[in-house]
């Protein structure tokens, strides 16, 4: 019977033919559009909030250095750890009073030779407090993804002669760099005009993570302290201890 009910109100042939069969081409383009443009954000916004977490983990494990710094020089008399190699690569990982050495016993945790000794170099990608979660992986039989400010407490005799800076001869240790973002093969960092080298590493947005001597933990531009340009000393980040001698000859 024409026009008959169906027993939900409707009537038969409406329902028949009152929707579209399926998209037509132009219709299917759109969708598959809209989509691609939702998929592209939706991946955005992951990798944005994975550089911020790992950014939040990368100064989480300088801060446990500072931690470790701040005991050290308790039972040291006041002094700090060497700052190990300076303006070369770091082939040299065998004296105890070097940073890598000497904070990880404050841990609780193997001085960095006796990693090396067992081939237990911390490398990326992986989770460590040696590892910075954005750091990348180089050659080299040694690697470091944070180093100590290759200014302080020196090995050259002509600074302090020959001991270790004090951390209560450095000045306002809030702005005294300690531990930064490093480029791999070197264990300290000093902002230098050279592009690669022994440059503070800006892995975070431009941004390099910094330890301060208190403990204290900031992002700061690589263009602020002088990374690829030579060092430009600010009252807020400072390298160099009062009435150093030491040049790295940027």
């Amino acid at each position: 019977m024409k026009g008959s009910s169906n027993g939900y109100g409707t009537n038969d042939s409406a329902c028949a033919g009152g929707w579209p069969a399926g998209f037509t081409l132009v219709e299917l383009l759109v969708v598959i559009g809209v989509a691609c443009v939702l998929v592209g954000l939706l991946m955005a916004m992951l990798a944005g909030a994975r550089r911020s977490a790992n950014g939040v983990t990368c100064e989480s494990n300088l801060r446990q250095w500072g931690a470790a710094t701040l005991i050290y020089a308790n039972e040291h008399n006041g002094q700090l750890p060497r700052r190990g190699q300076g303006v070369s690569p770091t082939v040299l990982v065998n004296r105890p009073t070097d940073w890598f050495n000497a904070l990880p016993p404050m841990l609780k945790m193997k001085p960095y030779m006796d990693l090396a000794a067992s081939g237990q170099v911390p490398r990326p990608p992986g989770a460590s407090i040696w590892l910075c979660p954005q750091a990348e992986d180089m050659q080299g039989t040694y690697y470091w993804s944070y180093a100590m400010n290759m200014a302080l407490s020196v090995w050259e005799a002509n600074q302090n002669f020959g001991q270790p800076d004090k951390i209560t001869g450095v000045g306002d240790t809030a702005t005294m760099v300690f531990l930064a973002d490093g480029p791999g093969n070197y264990c300290s960092v000093f902002p230098s005009s050279q592009p690669d080298g022994y440059n503070p590493a800006p892995r975070h947005r431009g941004c390099v993570n910094i330890c301060f001597l208190d403990g204290h933990v900031a992002a700061i531009p690589g263009s602020y302290i002088g990374c690829g340009t030579g060092l430009i000393e600010r009252p807020d980040v400072r390298w160099h201890p009062p009435k150093s001698t030491w040049n790295s000859a940027q």
